[in-house]
């Protein structure tokens, strides 16, 4: 079943449903009928029911009130907690908030259907990033059940803006061989635009000319993505033949900024000629 089937046979679909039956069951687990809720964000009874049926475009400042009223009614597990997360992900990405909302009740479904995007684990890191037993849920799954479900997972993780959560999925990467090799094709696809299976051919071995290594170096600033900066040291180690003095630098340069410590330990070892792979 595709993600698009899943969300119709789920009743959500398109991102507008979803959200607003997010802020629906939200509203309900708090135990605020739509004219309290109405009462506490200063939107009309009508407007807000518009919102939670996908009537209506749930905006950020409805998002906002949202939150300001439920906050301190629910429980870690709230379906609100990264909410400010979805407007950093400007609820366009459908996929990231139905699979933002099976992860934090437990659930990874979704995950084990399709390799997600960078732009997805993007928008679902931010959805359930604070929220402790989601992240739970995403440790646990990367080390378990199929590859799908452990990469998808990891690259969620690598992008939570946490030294010590990137960390663990920099782990993960480095200890399991296929979430690597599929997680490294994804890195090099996404910054290098090549096709999925060129991308993979250069994942397990060198080969990549100096434009290609000058784009690589850039991504050991991407500040979103703890894993995509190892996978990134590494690929440039495997590589710096191509031009040993801009890997070099870029990896000094890398090591100053580097906040993740499996990421540090990767780029000490690169600059010291030992394979990060054998740390």
């Amino acid at each position: 079943m595709t993600v698009s089937n899943r969300l119709q046979t789920d009743g959500r679909g398109s991102g507008m449903n979803h959200l607003g039956a997010i802020l629906r069951e939200a509203r309900v687990k708090a135990g605020l009928s739509l004219a309290g809720m109405a009462k506490r964000t200063g939107y009309s009874r009508s407007y807000i029911g518009n919102i939670e049926t996908g009537e209506r475009q749930a905006t950020p400042d409805v998002i906002r009130k949202y939150e300001e009223a439920l906050g301190e009614d629910l429980n870690r597990r709230s379906l609100l907690m990264g909410s400010l997360g979805i407007l950093a992900a400007d609820s366009a990405d459908d996929t990231a908030t139905a699979i933002a909302h099976e992860v934090s009740n437990g659930r990874y479904g979704l995950l084990t259907e399709l390799q997600t995007s960078h732009a997805t684990d993007r928008g679902i890191a931010a959805l359930v990033g604070r929220d402790a037993a989601s992240l739970a849920s995403l440790t646990k799954w990367s080390g378990r059940g199929n590859p799908l479900l452990r990469v998808n997972a990891a690259g969620i993780l690598a992008k939570v803006p946490s030294p010590v959560v990137g960390s663990e999925a920099v782990t993960v990467l480095r200890n399991d061989g296929h979430v690597r090799e599929l997680y490294v094709t994804a890195v090099l696809s996404r910054v290098l635009a090549l096709p999925w299976n060129e991308a993979a051919g250069f994942a397990t071995a060198d080969g990549l000319n100096e434009q290609q290594v000058g784009k690589l170096t850039n991504e050991l600033g991407n500040q979103y993505d703890a894993g995509a900066r190892w996978c990134a040291a590494v690929t440039l180690y495997r590589n710096r033949s191509a031009n040993h003095e801009a890997v070099t630098g870029s990896l000094l340069a890398a090591l100053r900024t580097e906040t993740a410590t499996e990421n540090v330990r990767t780029i000490g070892a690169a600059l010291a000629g030992v394979d990060p792979l054998k740390l």
